[in-house]
Protein backbone atom coordinates (compact mmCIF):
# COMPACT_ATOMS: atom_id res chain seq x y z
CA UNK A 1 0.00 0.00 0.00
CA UNK A 2 1.32 3.73 -0.39
CA UNK A 3 0.55 6.75 1.63
CA UNK A 4 1.00 7.65 5.06
CA UNK A 5 -0.25 4.97 8.02
CA UNK A 6 -0.95 6.61 10.94
CA UNK A 7 -1.08 3.09 13.07
CA UNK A 8 2.59 3.32 11.87
CA UNK A 9 3.90 6.62 13.54
CA UNK A 10 3.33 8.36 10.37
CA UNK A 11 6.12 7.05 7.75
CA UNK A 12 4.73 6.57 4.68
CA UNK A 13 6.47 4.17 1.46
CA UNK A 14 4.83 4.73 -2.00
CA UNK A 15 6.62 4.99 -5.79
CA UNK A 16 5.96 7.73 -8.26
CA UNK A 17 4.53 5.02 -10.39
CA UNK A 18 2.24 2.53 -9.52
CA UNK A 19 2.94 -0.60 -11.70
CA UNK A 20 5.82 -3.20 -12.03
CA UNK A 21 8.49 -2.64 -13.85
CA UNK A 22 12.04 -3.56 -14.23
CA UNK A 23 13.60 -0.15 -13.71
CA UNK A 24 13.46 3.26 -14.10
CA UNK A 25 14.14 3.39 -17.83
CA UNK A 26 10.80 0.94 -18.67
CA UNK A 27 8.74 3.86 -17.50
CA UNK A 28 7.66 7.16 -19.76
CA UNK A 29 8.15 10.42 -18.59
CA UNK A 30 4.44 10.66 -18.99
CA UNK A 31 3.92 8.08 -16.30
CA UNK A 32 6.87 9.97 -14.08
CA UNK A 33 5.44 13.03 -14.14
CA UNK A 34 1.87 11.88 -13.51
CA UNK A 35 3.23 10.35 -10.50
CA UNK A 36 5.02 12.96 -9.49
CA UNK A 37 1.79 15.42 -10.04
CA UNK A 38 0.18 12.79 -7.33
CA UNK A 39 3.25 12.21 -4.73
CA UNK A 40 3.06 16.12 -4.53
CA UNK A 41 -0.44 16.27 -3.66
CA UNK A 42 0.64 13.71 -0.62
CA UNK A 43 3.42 15.56 0.80
CA UNK A 44 1.36 18.71 0.69
CA UNK A 45 -1.00 16.72 2.14
CA UNK A 46 0.64 14.91 5.11
CA UNK A 47 3.49 17.28 5.44
CA UNK A 48 6.56 14.53 6.15
CA UNK A 49 8.92 16.63 8.11
CA UNK A 50 11.82 14.42 5.28
CA UNK A 51 10.72 13.02 2.34
CA UNK A 52 13.70 10.59 1.03
CA UNK A 53 13.82 9.48 -2.72
CA UNK A 54 15.69 6.93 -3.68
CA UNK A 55 17.81 7.56 -6.67
CA UNK A 56 19.05 11.13 -8.26
CA UNK A 57 17.02 10.74 -11.26
CA UNK A 58 13.96 9.69 -9.89
CA UNK A 59 14.24 12.75 -7.83
CA UNK A 60 15.37 15.18 -10.97
CA UNK A 61 12.14 14.27 -12.48
CA UNK A 62 9.93 14.77 -9.53
CA UNK A 63 11.65 18.45 -9.05
CA UNK A 64 11.88 18.80 -12.62
CA UNK A 65 15.48 19.75 -12.34
CA UNK A 66 18.23 18.60 -15.02
CA UNK A 67 20.20 15.49 -13.57
CA UNK A 68 23.57 17.63 -13.10
CA UNK A 69 21.90 19.95 -11.39
CA UNK A 70 21.21 17.37 -8.35
CA UNK A 71 23.75 15.88 -6.02
CA UNK A 72 23.44 13.42 -3.01
CA UNK A 73 21.83 14.35 0.32
CA UNK A 74 19.77 17.53 1.26
CA UNK A 75 18.30 19.01 -1.05
CA UNK A 76 18.62 22.46 0.63
CA UNK A 77 16.40 24.98 -0.31
CA UNK A 78 14.40 23.02 -1.83
CA UNK A 79 10.40 23.31 -2.01
CA UNK A 80 7.41 21.91 -3.92
CA UNK A 81 7.06 24.52 -6.56
CA UNK A 82 3.47 26.14 -6.30
CA UNK A 83 3.48 25.40 -2.50
CA UNK A 84 5.50 28.34 -1.23
CA UNK A 85 5.74 28.20 2.66
CA UNK A 86 2.83 26.19 3.09
CA UNK A 87 4.73 22.96 3.24
CA UNK A 88 8.08 22.59 5.14
CA UNK A 89 8.68 19.28 4.26
CA UNK A 90 12.89 18.76 3.79
CA UNK A 91 14.10 16.54 0.95
CA UNK A 92 17.12 14.03 0.64
CA UNK A 93 18.62 11.95 -2.05
CA UNK A 94 20.02 8.97 -1.54
CA UNK A 95 21.56 6.73 -4.15
CA UNK A 96 19.64 3.68 -5.68
CA UNK A 97 19.35 0.71 -3.16
CA UNK A 98 19.10 -1.37 -6.39
CA UNK A 99 21.46 -4.36 -6.08
CA UNK A 100 22.93 -2.98 -9.88
CA UNK A 101 23.53 -0.16 -8.88
CA UNK A 102 27.55 -0.02 -9.71
CA UNK A 103 28.18 3.51 -8.30
CA UNK A 104 27.91 1.62 -4.68
CA UNK A 105 27.47 -1.75 -4.82
CA UNK A 106 27.36 -2.63 -1.06
CA UNK A 107 25.61 -2.05 2.26
CA UNK A 108 28.78 -0.17 3.22
CA UNK A 109 29.37 1.93 0.21
CA UNK A 110 25.50 3.31 0.82
CA UNK A 111 25.83 3.93 4.70
CA UNK A 112 26.92 7.70 4.58
CA UNK A 113 23.25 8.23 3.16
CA UNK A 114 21.44 6.60 6.07
CA UNK A 115 24.07 8.60 8.81
CA UNK A 116 23.33 11.90 6.42
CA UNK A 117 19.30 10.80 7.38
CA UNK A 118 20.04 10.40 11.38
CA UNK A 119 21.69 13.83 11.12
CA UNK A 120 19.24 15.35 9.83
CA UNK A 121 16.52 13.43 12.18
CA UNK A 122 19.11 14.70 14.75
CA UNK A 123 18.86 18.45 13.38
CA UNK A 124 14.97 18.67 13.08
CA UNK A 125 14.65 16.78 15.86
CA UNK A 126 12.41 14.05 14.42
CA UNK A 127 12.51 10.98 17.00
CA UNK A 128 13.84 7.83 15.92
CA UNK A 129 11.52 5.92 17.31
CA UNK A 130 7.79 7.84 16.09
CA UNK A 131 6.04 7.98 18.33
CA UNK A 132 2.54 8.84 18.28
CA UNK A 133 2.02 9.61 21.54
CA UNK A 134 3.10 12.77 22.49
CA UNK A 135 4.43 12.24 25.89
CA UNK A 136 6.88 9.94 24.67
CA UNK A 137 8.24 12.21 21.54
CA UNK A 138 8.09 13.90 18.33
CA UNK A 139 5.49 12.73 15.98
CA UNK A 140 6.20 14.76 12.92
CA UNK A 141 7.61 12.18 10.77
Amino acid sequence: SSGINAEYGGIGFTDVVKRPSRGQKDLTNEEIYEGAAELREKIVRYQPMIVVFNGKEIFAKFARLKLRDVSYGEQAGFKIEGVGSSCESRFFVMSNTSPLNAHFPTVQSRMWFYDGIREMMKRLRVSPYFSLDPSRGDSKV
